[in-house]
């Protein structure tokens, strides 16, 4: 009996340890087989790994390339090349060549400047002037009118002509072919002067005169003024 009891204890603790062994060694293959996985897959990852590193530089190379390309030839751009892409540029040019060709029409158009009259012309005008105002004098029979224009104006010359318009009713006064000769201060008028009168009196008479007189003024503080008159002839009357 204690034979056979041994002896199943024997074996009981046999297939115990064949139950250990066999649960070791699976439990080991097991292990192995995870490591060889995982060995497995971290040599599979570390492929792609090499394989994106090694075609790394490869890539980049010619992104490096292409910029080393294009920025050389930005700054080697010629400035007739980037002002052609300028838009405005040309309209700005046409509106300029536009401008000039209104400016020119314009001034092809205005009258040219009219020369500035001689001290000589000047003299000429002012000489007119007094003759043109003598003549409203005698027909309005002005006496103060008159004697604007006469140098030396005195008492004397006022009653003359206060004398000579109470003469005549009517008086009418025309200057024709006046020529005015200029020299320095002084100035001659010479013309021709038409004058018709009508008296006074129980009949009336018309008297016409036809006379070639001259006229001497002289400038006194740049104001031209008359210093004698006289008459050079008689004319027939036309």
């Amino acid at each position: 009996m204690k034979y056979c009891m041994s002896y199943k204890k024997i074996a009981l603790i046999c297939s115990v340890a064949m139950i250990v062994s066999a649960t070791v060694f699976s439990s080991c293959s097991k292990k192995n087989k995870e490591e060889d996985i995982t060995i497995t897959l971290k040599t599979e990852g570390a492929v792609p790994a090499q394989t994106s590193t090694a075609q790394g530089p490869s890539q980049e190379k010619p992104l490096t390339q292409e910029k080393h390309k294009t920025l050389p030839i930005q700054r080697e751009t010629p400035k007739e090349a980037r002002h052609e892409k300028v838009g405005p540029l040309p309209e700005r040019k046409t509106l300029e060549n536009n401008n000039r060709t209104a400016r020119e029409q314009v001034a092809s158009n205005v009258p040219p400047a009219a020369p500035q009259p001689s001290p000589e012309d000047v003299a000429r005008q002012h000489v007119l002037a007094i003759i043109n105002r003598q003549k409203q004098a005698m027909v309005t029979k002005n006496v103060s009118l008159a004697l604007q224009d006469i140098a030396g104006n005195s008492d004397q010359n006022k009653r003359a002509l206060e004398d000579y318009f109470n003469r005549y009713e009517k008086i009418d006064v025309n200057f024709s072919n006046i020529s005015i000769n200029v020299s320095g201060n002084t100035a001659i008028a010479v013309m021709d002067q038409r004058t018709s009168i009508v008296t006074k009196s129980l009949i009336p008479q018309t008297i016409t005169e036809l006379t070639r007189v001259q006229w001497t003024f002289v400038e006194d503080s740049n104001r031209w003024l008359i210093s004698g008159t006289q008459i050079l002839s008689k004319l027939k009357d036309r």
